[in-house]
């Protein structure tokens, strides 16, 4: 009586269960434990001829880590100030639309802002038009 029931709850598991997709993910760290490199391509010859250039990884201080992953994200670097320690406020939010506030009395357009009171273009209305008067006949 167990037999078929373990018989069947066995094959329910192998039918249910799907294999896991995995992929080699490399990734290289810098001295500082940076992520410099992450993708799923070497960034060296892992063959005997890429021996010397692993060696200089290595006289750099970066290490070549290879795992097993389901994804394997790649890394972004933002140049300008994106690693800049004296960003400030200001600088981050010039680049932003201005939006009109509701109750602001200024509408969002306030003469001290960054962009020097000029509202930028998506952020500027036109003034309702006029209805048009009917052409007498």
């Amino acid at each position: 009586m167990r037999t078929p029931i373990l018989l069947a709850g066995a094959t329910l598991c192998a039918v249910l269960c799907t294999p896991a997709a995995a992929l080699t993910c490399y990734t290289v760290l810098d001295r500082n434990d940076n992520v410099i490199y992450r993708d799923t391509y070497p960034p060296v010859d892992l063959s005997e001829q890429g021996a010397p250039e692993r060696q200089r990884m290595r006289t750099r201080g970066e290490h070549l880590l290879a795992m097993e992953s389901d994804r394997c994200p790649g890394i972004e670097f933002f140049l300008g100030n994106a690693g800049s320690t004296s960003l400030n406020v200001d600088q981050v939010v010039s680049g932003m639309p201005v939006r009109n506030m509701v109750g602001s009395p200024t509408g969002g357009n306030d003469a001290s802002s960054p962009s020097g009171g000029a509202a930028s273009a998506p952020a500027q209305r036109a003034a309702p038009a006029r209805p048009a008067t009917p052409a007498k006949r």
